[in-house]
């Protein structure tokens, strides 16, 4: 965005800073396609987060042997259920922000054009955990510092689905 706005300023040593920076994301994915995530609980999270940042570098499903790994990744996590689960373990049960996380992941990828019918099922796991309030539950901790200590963000249970759901809703009308 911002060499966009100023497309002359320093352009030279943005861009050798952003192609290092991307092969630092990129030579950080682990085998399985996920990357380790050091704030949030974890996978999901630093997947989320890589994605994003190559993204913002320049690259795309198509173009990036490293987002389609991402994708297939967070994929081939996704419960019957349609959620996402993790916490410091590998979880069987959906949890509403790992849910998010791997659905805004998959949205900023361009898995709506592809085939939404993951994000249908993850977005219909999130509304049905929606409390009659309008908040959706705390649930697992989902933060954590230093790899050792685990704590929950508050808003985070509904910051993340609020956020992937309208993202999601958002592609869609932009697709049609």
């Amino acid at each position: 965005m911002f060499s966009e706005n100023y497309p002359g300023y320093r352009k030279d040593e943005i861009g050798k800073c952003i192609k290092h920076c991307s092969m630092f994301i990129e030579n950080s994915q682990r085998k399985d396609g996920s990357w380790f995530g050091t704030w949030g609980i974890c996978f999901t999270y630093g997947t989320l987060f890589a994605v994003k940042g190559l993204i913002a570098a320049g690259s795309t499903y198509n173009n990036s042997s490293f987002i389609r790994k991402a994708c297939n990744f967070l994929l081939s996590k996704q419960l019957s259920t349609g959620g996402w689960g993790e916490t410091y373990l590998s979880a069987t049960s959906p949890h509403g922000v790992n849910t998010a996380w791997a659905m805004l992941a998959l949205v900023y990828a361009g898995q709506v054009e592809r085939d939404p019918t993951p994000l249908y099922h993850a977005a219909k796991e999130l509304m049905n955990m929606q409390l009659d309030t309008g908040e959706f539950p705390q649930q697992e901790h989902v933060g954590c510092f230093n790899c050792s200590v685990y704590f929950n963000y508050g808003n985070y249970c509904n910051l993340y689905p609020i956020w992937a759901i309208g993202e999601f809703h958002r592609r869609l009308l932009e697709k049609n």
